[in-house]
């Protein structure tokens, strides 16, 4: 077994491998770029930082002394690094973020640039260091554990009025990754009053989330966001109450992990005749497209489409079945106040705070009366469930950033106009192909390395 610092790569060698792999210029594809050759403009606000990744063998148990797989440190934070899986799909990506006036931040903005996302709107905080994680890669278990030292804050000081314009000027998509929030609010509401639309990110409770989720057009959660904010028992019961207190959302799209994902659009109340309670309904269409995905044995024509990574693994893209229809979905329990979801969500919102090292602040972490408005009257919406994409598990090295890496390429799919089906298909093969690598990002995929059919609109 060879020493973490013989594995360890510097900097200035991975950026020169980064570079011959794919000349930036070459990451825009047709369906991606807009007249003359622009690529399309984003603009996210949120985490960046510099990740120290540790792969062992498995999770180390307390006092115990165990040595590294392989050593790695690169760039992370949820929105930088989703940013730049658009980047290499082919958006032109904007950070907005701020890190240390020190050579952490220097590396973090230089591999930024490296792939493509602008740094104009990064500020370098004189008086703080740059964030950074620590992170364990448990080959054996496939899980990471993360500890995150942060930085300075981007505050809604440092949004006047000259700049909210030059960030969202030529924006087509404004993104936000759930952190930073009461800067995060100031920029989103800006975004709406110039038509340009806005998706949130929710990863997980934070201070004051919910009022920026009051201001989306679109929202990706992660598996467990739905039911640890509405407090519900159950997933199908708890994705309903929270596209019941959204009423300004046009779609909500929860990751599954190795289960896929599923998307919730909503639709005119008239156009729902049938009634399906939701759980049951997302139960059938994750069996289906199980059943599906187990008897196509890569035989299909649709199992053609995929990724090739970077160690030369072919993802194979997944299935996707839906209700093909509007549908009134109906809670699993019976409606009206649930005082045991009340009971729930308030402590999942006090854990959190704990966690985050903020206890006393743990009602800014929870529903709180007024911020979120339920519609009444049924919930009309038509559902697509979407399977993982196909990697083999040898060839998993590492999650961390998957998510990020769905979430980049909701981006890039928003900015075409792809359909639903198409767009969940194509987040789940990124991801994938993320996970043959060590770190958020050296797994990504360029343009070029995705079948044309599965990347084009």
């Amino acid at each position: 077994m060879q020493t973490s610092r013989a594995n360890r790569t510097s900097f200035s060698a991975r950026l020169q491998t980064h570079q011959r792999r794919a000349p930036l210029q070459s990451c825009c594809s047709a369906a991606a770029c807009t007249n003359e050759g622009q690529k399309p403009k984003i603009v996210g606000l949120g985490s960046v930082g510099l990740d120290y990744l540790a792969q062992v063998a498995a999770f180390p148990k307390p006092d115990e002394k165990l040595r590294t797989k392989q050593m790695e440190t690169r760039g992370g934070g949820n929105c930088a690094n989703a940013l730049t899986a658009a980047a290499r799909l082919g958006l032109e990506p904007h950070l907005v973020s701020k890190v240390g006036a020190d050579s952490i931040g220097e590396e973090i903005e230089q591999e930024l640039l490296s792939d493509g996302v602008q740094t104009s709107f990064l500020l370098k905080a004189t008086d703080h260091p740059s964030p950074f994680t620590y992170i364990i890669v448990d080959k054996q278990g496939g899980t990471r554990t993360c500890i995150h030292t942060p930085g300075a804050s981007y505050a809604p000081e440092d949004l006047d009025q000259n700049t909210i314009v030059r960030i969202l000027s030529h924006a087509q998509l404004v993104y936000f990754d759930g952190r930073l929030t009461e800067s995060a609010v100031v920029l989103a509401r800006a975004a709406r009053e110039r038509g340009i639309p806005v998706l949130v990110e929710a990863e997980r409770l934070r201070p004051t989330l919910e009022v920026l989720l009051q201001e989306a057009d679109y929202v990706c959660t992660s598996a467990h966001f739905p039911q640890q904010w509405t407090g519900e028992a159950s997933l199908g019961d708890a994705l309903h109450t929270t596209l019941q207190r959204l009423p300004n959302i046009k779609w909500l799209v929860t990751t599954l992990g190795k289960n896929g994902s599923v998307l919730l659009e909503r639709c005119p109340d008239q156009a729902g005749q049938t009634e399906v309670v939701l759980s049951k309904l997302l139960g059938t269409l994750l069996e289906e497209v199980s059943a599906s995905k187990s008897s196509s044995n890569g035989n299909s024509s649709s199992c053609a489409l995929g990724c090739t990574s970077n160690n030369k693994t072919y993802i194979r893209a997944g299935r996707v079945k839906s209700s093909d229809q509007a549908v009134k979905l109906l809670l699993q329990r019976s409606p009206g106040d649930s005082p045991e979801a009340t009971a729930a969500a308030a402590q999942a919102a006090s854990a959190e705070a704990s966690a985050n090292a903020d206890p006393s602040n743990a009602a800014s972490y929870s529903t709180r009366s007024g911020e979120s408005a339920v519609l009444d009257g049924p919930l009309v919406a038509k559902m697509t469930v979407a399977s993982a994409a196909s990697l083999p598990q040898e060839a998993i090295e590492d999650t961390t950033g998957a998510g990020d890496a769905f979430i980049g390429t909701i981006l890039y799919a928003v900015t075409q106009g792809m359909p639903h089906d198409k767009m969940l298909k194509l987040a789940a093969v990124v991801a994938a192909c993320k996970c043959t690598a060590l770190g958020a990002r050296p797994g990504l995929p360029y343009a070029q390395d995705i079948s044309p059919e599965l990347l084009n609109a």
